[in-house]
């Protein structure tokens, strides 16, 4: 059962393993973890059933985490960590290229949503995590944690290549456009009929929006210049 509103509980490892067999023991229970979660969902899912699919007595599994939704949460911020990454390493290479051609910035969106669909699916139970980080209250914050980084990374890049783009307005454009990002991502991961139809009308749509966004202050720059 989930945790009641409002009671705490703890949601980080109890130790971070050192030895190559602590290790070992610590990645038996993500990997464990992410086989039962298509199996049986989060609610069903318990540190009995962990352990017993990775092959340890309950008090082992107990050693490096406090209960079920701590795992969750380890699992969550490695996914989220490699995702920022993904969107990291693209803003910083040259497919990254709001206002040049519209057709090559698609295809850039499109081929971003492709890696991080592909990040979600690398990891144990990935797809299952990436649902929880928006219904489950107690893993919701690991998400909105890491959103304020993935919003700083795109803003200082366009602030980079647009020095005079209002930065609240960019601001409020990539936090919208997460949402867009996570809600493709997450249908693309299930592989849901109308993923690939979305992820073409999602990368469209971030494409033509950034360029109304970095673009127009340019162009009303330009027409104070001239007149």
């Amino acid at each position: 059962m989930p945790p009641l509103s409002g009671q705490p509980i703890e949601l980080d490892p109890k130790v971070t393993p050192l030895q190559d067999r602590a290790r070992a023991t610590y990645e038996q229970i993500i990997q464990a973890t992410g086989e039962l979660l298509p199996e049986i969902g989060i609610e069903r899912l318990s540190t009995n059933m962990i352990a017993e699919r990775a092959g340890l007595t309950p008090p082992a599994l107990y050693r490096y985490f406090p209960n079920k939704y701590a795992i969750l949460s380890e699992m969550g911020r490695r996914l989220i960590t490699a995702e920022n990454q993904t969107i990291a390493e693209w803003v910083q290479s040259e497919e990254f290229a709001i206002g040049s051609n519209l057709q090559a910035e698609i295809e850039s969106f499109a081929a971003l949503l492709d890696r991080l669909r592909d990040v979600v699916l690398a990891h144990p139970g990935g797809a299952w995590i990436y649902r929880a980080m928006s219904a489950v209250p107690v893993l919701q914050e690991i998400r909105r944690r890491a959103s304020k980084d993935f919003v700083q990374v795109i803003v200082d890049a366009v602030a980079d290549d647009f020095p005079k783009v209002d930065p609240d307005r960019v601001r409020g454009a990539v936090l919208l456009t997460a949402i867009v990002n996570h809600a493709v991502t997450e249908t693309m991961a299930d592989d849901f009929p109308t993923a690939s139809l979305l992820r073409r009308e999602a990368a469209i749509m971030m494409s033509i929006y950034y360029r109304d966004v970095v673009l127009s202050r340019v162009s009303d720059d330009r027409v104070k210049r001239e007149s």
